[in-house]
C-alpha cells in the first residue's frame, strides 16, 4: 500500500488557552493514524516508527504501536555543526541511529532499542562530557510528564 507522506501537528502540551503543537513528518495511514518518520524534539513518549492515533487533535497522541526506537532529546542553545555531524556519523555506524531533527542547538535522535540502553549511554555520555549538554530518553518512562518518576515502560523488552 502506498501511504501519503505528510506533516502532522502533535500536541505536546494541553493548555488552558490553546494546545501547543510540534510538526512532525509522518505517513498518513488513514483513520487519524500516522507512522512517525522522525523522533520529536519536544513531544514526549514518541519516537520514529511509532504508529499513533490523533483522533483528538488538541490532546496528546495515543500510541497504537511502538516502532522499536528510543527517542533521545538534547536541549542546548548551541552545539557546533562539527559536533552534531560527528554524533550523527557515530550514531549511524555504531548504533544504526540518526539525528532526526535540529532546532538551534537542540537535537532529536532515533536509536533502535535493540542497540540497548548501555550502548546508548556509552556513545552519548562522552558527547555530554565534551559539549556539556545532557541527553534524555524521552519515550521510556511510564509517567513521562513527571520527571521525578523513573518507572520504566519496558516496551522494548
Amino acid at each position: 500500500m502506498n501511504y501519503k507522506k505528510t506533516v502532522i501537528d502533535v500536541c505536546i502540551r494541553e493548555d488552558a488557552v490553546a494546545p501547543v503543537f510540534e510538526n512532525l513528518p509522518a505517513f498518513d495511514l488513514g483513520n487519524h493514524t500516522y507512522e512517525l518518520l522522525a523522533s520529536p524534539g519536544l513531544a514526549l513518549n514518541l519516537a520514529k516508527g511509532d504508529i499513533i492515533d490523533i483522533t483528538e487533535p488538541g490532546k496528546p497522541a495515543v500510541i497504537v504501536r511502538r516502532g522499536g526506537n528510543f527517542c533521545i532529546q538534547i536541549y542546548a542553545d548551541d552545539i557546533s555543526d562539527d559536533d552534531i555531524n560527528a554524533l550523527d556519523h557515530a550514531l549511524s555506524i555504531q548504533l544504526h541511529g540518526s539525528v532526526d531533527g535540529r532546532f538551534g542547538g537542540s537535537i532529536a535522535i532515533s536509536i533502535p532499542a535493540s542497540a540497548g540502553m548501555d550502548k546508548v549511554a556509552e556513545l552519548l555520555d562522552p558527547f555530554t562530557a565534551r559539549t556539556g549538554h545532557p541527553w534524555y530518553f524521552c519515550n521510556i518512562y511510564k509517567n513521562f510528564e513527571n520527571f521525578d518518576d523513573d518507572t520504566l515502560l519496558d516496551w522494548w523488552r
